[in-house]
Parts: structure tokens; C-alpha cells; sequence
């Protein structure tokens, strides 16, 4: 990466989460134990039943499903529109491949579906059917849509590393910290509320954290976001939401009118 302190703590992350995961390897009880520190008197995971936490979880998943979305199909429809936008394409399609390489390509469509370890809900140790995994062990505990690693922490972690690599010139020096404040706080939130509902053992969202850390210097290095991200301006993009809407409304308006031409003329052909 070009900018040293962005670089930094992308390491960082990455390091310190692989460096978590080999503990986790090393003492695989430590997963169990940490995710035992969230069951209520009746032994189940309590924050499952809890209408917040729930309508919390549900918010930021869903909300960042639809950011996810946009990042993907934003880029596409100015390819098949052919708009142009001042914020540049390369800043959107590096959005777009983080998101679909990481939460979707590697967590959701390999780790999860092939990894087969069972949600810490569904071990016997709480409760459930199915024996306890080690991370990084293949099993036979699950069949789809498995513990590890965490789809949404994978969404959060993307997210945060992804915005915190466009923005990060634009920000002034003194509030740079806070953003860095804000992407933590917002990985802990998912990760304690994945971890919490009994979802996802602790070494899951971390894995997740590592994962995304990976992708988004990857994608920085590979679509040279150190240059590209200076056109991703606040006022490029608000000018770009503009000037997209004005152009997909245009293009609607002139295929209704084409459409309407076109249906007397397919009647009279049918009589």
C-alpha cells in the first residue's frame, strides 16, 4: 500500500487475528469456554430470545447486505448504462471484488458450505447433537451453511477495511482515529453479537476479521487504490448519485415510450 499508516494497521489486523487462530488451535477448549460465558441460568444462549439484540443483529446484517448489493450492481449498471462517473470506476469495482471475493466467494460459498463444523448452539457441550470442532479442522458436524467462519463479522470486518482504505486520505489527520475507533467498535459489535447468540464460536469471527483484512489489501494492490481512491471524493460520489439516478430515469422514461410504440403495432399484427 502506498499510505504507510493504512498499511500498518491492515497488518495489524491480519497478524493479530492469525496470531489469535494459532492460540485457538493450540487450546481448542478455549472456544467453549468463552462462548459458555454468554449462556443464562437455563444453559441456553439468552441473547437469542432477546427481541433487541435480535432486531439489532437483523439491522446490521440486512443493512450491510444492501451496501454489499449496491457495491456490486452500482458499478455494473453504469458498465451497461455507459455513464461515467466522476468519482472514478476503480474505487466501485474494488467495492464490488472485495465483497464478492471475500464474505461471498471464500466465507459463504467454500468455508461454510465444505468446513462442516457445527454452530456452538448445536454441541453437545450446550446443549445440542453434534460434536465440538477444533478451528481449522475439517468435520463432518454440518452439512451447509456451517459455523465457520462467520458470514456476517466477514460483511462487518469487509466493510470497515474497505471504507477506511477509500476514505482514508480524505479525512483529516485528527479524525482518522476516530474512524479507526468506529471500525473497531462496529467488528466488536458483530463479533460479540455472532458470538453471543451462539452462532459462531469466537475463533469463527476472527477467522472472518483475518479474511477480510486479506482480501481488502489484496483488492488495494490490485486495482492500485492509492491512486484511484483520491477521485473518491464525498461530493463525486453525492454529484455520481445524482447524475446516475437523472441517467437511469431517462433511459426508463425512453424505453416506456418505445414500448408503447411498439404494443399497437404487435396488436395490429395479431388481428
Amino acid at each position: 500500500m502506498t499510505d504507510p499508516t493504512l498499511a500498518r494497521l491492515h497488518h495489524a489486523a491480519l497478524i493479530a487475528t492469525l496470531v489469535v487462530l494459532c492460540l485457538f488451535s493450540a487450546e481448542p477448549a478455549l472456544d467453549i469456554a468463552l462462548s459458555a460465558q454468554f449462556l443464562d441460568a437455563q444453559g441456553d444462549f439468552g441473547l437469542r430470545g432477546n427481541p433487541m439484540i435480535t432486531t439489532l443483529n437483523d439491522t446490521l446484517r440486512w443493512g450491510l447486505t444492501v451496501f454489499a448489493l449496491l457495491a456490486v450492481t452500482l458499478p455494473a449498471l453504469a458498465q451497461l448504462t455507459g455513464f461515467t462517473p466522476q468519482s472514478g470506476r476503480t474505487g466501485w469495482h474494488f467495492l464490488a471484488a472485495v465483497f464478492v471475493i471475500g464474505p461471498g466467494l471464500i466465507v459463504n460459498g467454500i468455508l461454510k458450505e465444505h468446513a462442516g463444523r457445527a454452530r456452538p448452539a448445536d454441541i453437545a457441550e450446550f446443549g445440542g447433537n453434534h460434536l465440538f470442532t477444533p478451528v481449522l479442522q475439517i468435520s463432518d458436524q454440518c452439512s451447509q451453511n456451517c459455523s465457520f467462519s462467520s458470514g456476517e463479522v466477514a460483511m462487518t470486518a469487509t466493510f470497515a477495511f474497505a471504507l477506511l482504505a477509500l476514505t482514508w486520505p480524505h479525512l483529516p489527520k485528527q479524525r482518522r482515529w476516530l474512524a479507526i475507533a468506529a471500525a473497531i467498535t462496529l467488528i466488536g459489535a458483530s463479533l460479540l453479537l455472532r458470538v453471543g447468540m451462539g452462532r459462531h464460536f469466537t475463533s469463527d469471527a476472527l477467522a472472518s476479521v483475518a479474511i477480510s483484512a486479506f482480501v481488502v489489501m489484496g483488492g488495494y494492490r490490485l486495482f492500485n487504490l492509492g491512486t484511484a481512491r483520491q477521485q473518491m471524493t464525498w461530493q463525486a460520489i453525492h454529484s455520481d448519485g445524482l447524475a446516475l439516478s437523472g441517467h437511469l430515469h431517462r433511459r426508463m422514461r425512453g424505453t416506456i415510450a418505445q414500448m408503447r410504440r411498439l404494443l399497437p403495432l404487435t396488436m395490429a399484427e395479431r388481428r
